[in-house]
């Protein structure tokens, strides 16, 4: 006889384990209940109201889903910074004493001299020969804001050729480097253009276009407090100034004018133009009746 109860409790047991079971899942399946600790599942949304409407049209999915979207931050793994692009330069052995400065290029010809390569490296990685190239007009706001930056820049990296390409004047290039905005900051090794730097309006300073060369290259500035005060008022108004120069952009109007003749265009060929023509030509022949009547 104990067996036999013994036999009925165990069939109760399973029995009950398996409703518990079935109805914990249905708690889990609406999101009433998880097996996790809060700790581990992170912040829950609560509770959610369903119908049997929505339930019917499976609306709880979009709107009431569980908590994966709240948990997601717990298994993702943070995101890899990758590391910059780092090119080697070469350094020259003998340091002179003249002052550096910016170059200046007047022609195609001295902005392909100045890009020639040095030696036979073909990887950034090799030590070749670097130039940074400011691409910039005087016409420019932003250029002229900039100015006093590129100015001190020669002085910060001695060692390291920094030149100025007028954009407006050698548009060429422009396309050939994919220059796409003023001011643009390029860094050039064995002749190729490796890395550009488009500054933005509250990032214009000389601790961006420094860091920036610095980030990608192996060369390093001078102590600013080494830079002589004369020199540092001096490269506030020149060699590039401080001012936008005012210039005629030709371009600019051919623009306009192209603009200006494909809505003449358009407005030719709407219902408005056609109805005031015909309009001006009524008019006229009114008035020209008009006036052949008083002649008579």
């Amino acid at each position: 006889m104990l067996k036999i109860y013994l036999l009925l409790f165990v069939v109760c047991a399973g029995g009950a384990q398996a409703e518990l079971s079935g109805l914990l899942s249905a708690l889990h399946y609406f999101g009433l209940y998880s097996n996790g600790t809060a700790e581990s599942l992170g912040i829950s949304r609560g509770q959610c109201h369903y119908s049997f409407e929505t339930f019917a049209l499976l609306e709880e999915r979009h709107t009431c889903a569980p908590d994966d979207e709240h948990i997601q931050h717990l298994t993702q793994l943070p995101p890899v910074r990758k590391p910059p692009i780092l090119i080697k330069c070469l350094q020259p052995e003998n340091v002179t004493n003249a002052e550096p400065g910016l170059l200046m290029m007047h022609s195609a010809k001295e902005i392909v001299g100045l890009l020639k390569p040095v030696g036979n490296a073909t990887k950034r990685h090799e030590p070749g020969s670097c130039v940074v190239v400011h691409f910039c007009t005087a016409s420019s706001l932003e250029c002229a804001r900039v100015a006093p930056v590129m100015n001190l820049l020669p002085h910060l990296f001695p060692t390291l050729p920094i030149a100025y390409v007028d954009a407006y004047e050698f548009g060429r290039f422009n396309a050939e480097f994919g220059i796409v905005s003023l001011p643009t900051l390029m860094i050039f090794h064995q002749g190729r253009p490796l890395i550009k730097y488009d500054p933005s309006w509250s990032d214009s300073e000389k601790r961006s276009f420094a860091r920036f060369i610095m980030r990608h290259t192996n060369v390093k500035t001078v102590d600013p407090q080494s830079i002589h005060p004369s020199i540092l008022n001096r490269t506030r108004t020149e060699p590039l100034s401080n001012v936008p120069v005012v210039q005629t952009d030709y371009y600019l109007g051919l623009a306009w004018a192209f603009i200006l003749a494909c809505l003449a265009n358009y407005l030719r060929q709407t219902v408005f133009w056609k109805q005031l023509v015909e309009m001006v030509q009524r008019n006229w022949r009114e008035s020209e009746e008009t006036q052949m009547e008083l002649v008579d």
